[in-house]
C-alpha cells in the first residue's frame, strides 16, 4: 500500500513537472517570437542630408502625415521624437548624424513595430528632403 502511493503521488509529480516544463517552453518560444517582432519592426535608413535638414524633414514629414509628436529632443549629433497616430499607435523616430552630409534615421510605429508603417515614415521624409 505505501509503495502504490509513492508510485502515484511520483506519477502526478511527474505529470505536473512535465507540463510545466511545456509551459515554459511555450512562453520561452513565445518570447523569442516577441523579441524578433521587436527587432525587426523598425526600419532604418541613412539619408544622404546634413543633420538639420534630416531634423528639418522629420518634422515636417510628422506633420505631413498627422502625426501628433509629445516628445522632441535634438541634440547637436542625434534626436528622439516621439509621437502619435491618429488612431492612437506610438511612433518614434531616432536621427543620428554619421558625419560628411549623412544622417541615420530610424522609426518604429507600435509598441512590436510595424515595418510597413516606418517605411511609409520613411518614404515621406524623402520625398520632404527633396531625395
Amino acid at each position: 500500500m505505501k509503495n502504490t502511493k509513492k508510485i502515484i503521488l511520483l506519477a502526478v509529480s511527474f505529470f505536473f513537472l512535465y507540463g510545466c516544463e511545456l509551459a515554459l517552453l511555450g512562453l520561452g518560444a513565445g518570447g523569442g517570437i516577441v523579441g524578433y517582432q521587436y527587432l525587426e519592426g523598425h526600419t532604418s535608413k541613412e539619408f544622404p542630408l546634413e543633420y538639420s535638414k534630416a531634423w528639418d524633414a522629420s518634422n515636417t514629414a510628422l506633420e505631413n502625415l498627422k502625426i501628433s509628436i509629445s516628445t522632441s529632443e535634438n541634440k547637436d549629433t542625434q534626436a528622439n521624437i516621439e509621437g502619435f497616430t491618429k488612431d492612437g499607435k506610438s511612433v518614434s523616430i531616432k536621427l543620428k548624424e554619421r558625419g560628411q552630409w549623412v544622417t541615420t534615421i530610424s522609426v518604429r510605429v507600435g509598441k512590436l513595430g510595424n515595418r510597413e508603417a516606418a517605411e511609409k515614415i520613411l518614404t515621406e521624409i524623402a520625398s520632404v528632403a527633396g531625395l
